[in-house]
């Protein structure tokens, strides 16, 4: 009689084919000791501060009004000329130099200095007295003492040309009355049409004798002609 002995199943090598070893297990550190994690929170805090400080520096403007184009001194300034510009002033008192734009521009406005496109609007340019505005003389110029196009503005040389009469007789010769003085404003054409005269309004300087322009002007054709051109 055959007798078997129980025998445990070998693979070819003579290990166990059924028996798994066990997986090995690794030791994981926290996450939160890589000083990489710490480095990049960091990163997000200051970008999240310093674009919190660059909005807030944003808001802090101050409505002024600014000149939509050149103006010279003597010339009113009306709504029409400005326009608002939000500015960032380092130092906030600096901001009362200016005329504000949070409100309507005063009516009644004078430059008594030339100001150019793109200047903010400061007090010290204006004036609202007219004792401090500079003195406007206005003429009476024929179609052919001045530029067809001249506007409110233009920088004129005053010419005082002999009447008809004077010229014949050679007792006057054109003399120039004024140097390179600014037109404020240019009357538009009446009823009687393009050959009639029209009123100039120009500014006078500080120092011009009035009486002399007038004995000048007397008995003469007033010519305008454009400074530089």
């Amino acid at each position: 009689m055959l007798h078997r002995t129980a025998r445990s199943p070998t693979d070819a090598s003579g290990t166990g084919a059924g028996l798994a070893s066990p997986a090995a297990r690794r030791l994981r550190g926290s996450r939160w000791r890589d000083p990489r994690i710490w480095l990049g929170a960091a990163l997000v805090l200051a970008s999240i501060v310093v674009g919190a400080r660059v909005l807030a520096a944003a808001d802090d403007t101050v409505a002024i009004w600014a000149l939509r184009g050149d103006l010279a001194s003597g010339i009113t300034v009306d709504s029409g000329d400005v326009t608002a510009v939000d500015i960032h002033f380092a130092d906030a008192s600096d901001a009362t130099r200016y005329v504000s734009a949070e409100e309507p521009l005063p009516a009644g406005l004078q430059l008594v200095r030339d100001v150019g496109a793109g200047e903010l609007l400061a007090l010290s340019a204006l004036s609202d007295d007219a004792t401090t505005a500079p003195a406007q003389l206005p003429l009476a110029v024929g179609p052919a003492g001045m530029p067809p196009d001249l506007a409110a503005g233009n920088r004129v040389d005053l010419w005082a040309v002999p009447a008809d009469d004077g010229a014949r007789t050679g007792a006057q010769q054109p003399v120039r009355v004024l140097r390179e003085v600014t037109v404020v404003s240019v009357a538009s054409a009446g009823p009687a049409g393009a050959g009639a005269d029209r009123q100039v309004l120009v500014t006078l300087p500080p120092d011009a004798d009035v009486a002399d322009v007038l004995a000048n002007l007397r008995s003469s054709d007033v010519v305008l002609i454009r400074a530089g051109g």
